[in-house]
């Protein structure tokens, strides 16, 4: 298959059409997933007596792990023809017959939901499932996968990218088979890892406390005052597995400016650096539930302190890469125009990042300190103003559209809570009169002025484009291209608690990016949301919007 041939410049029309098609079908595939995801939960199978159900639901996490790293190792072997094969998809499909195609797939996946009702219906009620009919529902799953490609583009298509990709196929199916492997090894292992966490520990508490209570047999360590069990997931491992996955995509992003194999040692180097730092976070939360707040120990600095150790390892393999010549191939300490636009829209993201884990680590549920992170990141915006203001900001109506229909999406996913049982509905049920409102003002500043302009430099000004391989003092994110759409909009749904809805609106925000080629668009769109969320709060007493 021919991945060289461009497009003429007389199908600009087609091309619209195409991508308003591919973008409605998008949202019928979104709508479809929310359909079954929303309605049916498999641990009604798990629960099920017969061999059949329980099989099923015991494997739906394995085979969700598998499918998703099946796709990252997929694309990632893609990366570089991944534009011309782009072009060739989109030449096929603007003379394919793709109506009779969707048809087939609406009504298979009307089958598909009436048997799944069936399924779910006979495991909840005890009833027993044949096989038959197991494999008749896993079929029909199977058959609405592949009429789906069919939409998108002709069979001819795919099966030429199948011939002439089935190398990073293998690869993509052997990477995911590595990746659920690899969560079974780490159930299996961790016990010698958490082990050497707790004798690196121990040494450390016996330098600041005379005594130290700890039982190896039951991972239990502390002093008289405040002990902890060192689960699995304090072992280290989870740290572990961040950093490599940090510095694969890392070192890919970048891979034309750094020395490889030489690179690899990174790996080695920042597993070891995390563990390490895994074991000083538990020693000083047993030091802050000791000799300062038990609250605090077991709330913020908890959930914060492995996130910080994380960004500043994070930080650290990055400044190495650019200041050490055994990995990078030129001087990263020269300042170049590049570099300049791009650390003005990474920065602010990051000193917001590290304003809310320092703030919440301090905190034990309610963040008292809120004020401090919108001050702080608003001088980091400051500081690039220069900058920013030789970019376009002028927006219209459509982006104050699209925002809205993201906070109309955002509510329709909203979990329902008990608004005065939450963390925050509490807090301000006691505040002063005065704090309260100091609090709620910056609060309202940060969700819809700083917040969103800051996400937004980050991931469409940034990620997006940077996936794209544009230059970076051109904000023009250029032709639409799948990777960045999905890759910056599953980032920005995975920073927030949300993350089907964050994805959703990060995709949202990516297209009204595409619509004009302008960063004001998303930001004014982000926005708009935000500011609506932040009206129904305040109108309501919705506090966990922004729990």
């Amino acid at each position: 298959m021919p991945y060289t041939a461009p497009l003429h410049s007389g199908n600009a029309p087609k091309s619209r059409l195409l991508f308003l098609r591919w973008a409605l079908l998008a949202l019928l595939l979104t709508a479809e997933l929310l359909g079954l995801s929303i309605r049916f939960d498999t641990a009604v199978l798990e629960a099920d007596s017969t061999g059949w159900a329980r099989f099923v639901g015991n494997a739906a996490p394995a085979f969700l792990q598998i499918a998703l790293a099946f796709m990252a190792a997929f694309l990632l072997a893609l990366a570089p023809r991944l534009k011309a094969i782009a072009l060739v998809a989109q030449r096929s499909a603007k003379t394919h017959r793709w109506p009779g195609w969707l048809l087939a797939h609406l009504l298979v996946y009307g089958v598909f939901y009436w048997l799944t009702l069936t399924v779910f219906s006979a495991a909840s009620s005890g009833g027993s499932l044949s096989g038959g009919l197991l494999a008749a529902w896993a079929g029909l799953g199977v058959a609405n996968v592949g009429l789906w490609l069919f939409v998108v583009a002709p069979v001819g298509f795919w099966a030429g990218l199948l011939n002439d990709e089935w190398r990073a196929l293998i690869i993509a199916v052997l990477a995911g088979t590595a990746a659920w492997l690899g969560g079974l090894l780490a159930q299996e292992f961790w016990k010698p890892l958490v082990m050497g966490t707790f004798w690196l520990t121990s040494h450390l508490l016996e330098l600041i406390y005379p005594h130290v209570l700890y039982d190896a047999s039951h991972q239990v360590l502390g002093t008289p005052g405040f002990r902890v069990q060192i689960s699995p997931q304090c072992s280290g491992y989870e740290g572990i597995g961040l950093v490599t996955v940090f510095l694969a995509l890392y070192l890919w992003l970048f891979r034309a400016e750094i020395r490889f194999p030489h690179a690899f040692l990174l790996f080695p180097i920042g597993a070891l650096a995390i563990w390490l730092a895994n074991a000083l976070r538990i020693t000083l939360l047993i030091a802050v539930g000791t000799s300062f707040s038990r609250e605090v120990a077991v709330g913020g600095f908890h959930s914060q302190a492995g996130w910080i150790a994380f960004i500043v390892i994070a930080l650290g393999l990055i400044m190495a890469v650019r200041r050490l010549h055994l990995f990078a191939k030129t001087d990263f300490i020269a300042v170049t125009a590049r570099s300049s636009v791009a650390t003005a829209l990474l920065v602010p993201l990051m000193v917001l990042m590290a304003a809310i884990m320092l703030t919440s680590a301090l905190s034990s549920g309610f963040d008292r300190f809120y004020p401090l992170r919108v001050v702080a990141t608003a001088i980091a915006l400051w500081c690039f103003r220069r900058v920013y203001l030789r970019w376009e900001w002028r927006s219209d109506w459509q982006a104050i559209a699209i925002g809205t229909a993201v906070f109309a999406l955002w509510m329709l996913l909203e979990p329902g809570v008990d608004n005065g049982n939450t963390v925050l509905g509490k807090a301000m049920a006691m505040l002063p009169v005065g704090e309260k409102s100091l609090w709620l003002a910056f609060r309202v500043a940060g969700s819809v002025l700083v917040v969103p302009l800051v996400e937004e430099l980050a991931f469409r000004g940034y990620l997006l484009r940077r996936l794209a391989s544009q230059d970076d003092d051109n904000l023009n994110p250029g032709r639409f291209a799948w990777l960045p759409f999905l890759v910056s909009s599953v980032a920005f749904g995975l920073l927030h608690t949300r993350v089907l809805a964050g994805t959703l609106a990060g995709m949202a925000y990516a297209l009204a990016y595409y619509r004009r080629g302008k960063l004001a668009d998303a930001v004014i769109a982000h926005m708009v949301t935000n500011g609506l969320i932040a009206l129904f709060v305040l109108l309501f007493g919705e506090w966990a919007l922004w729990s």
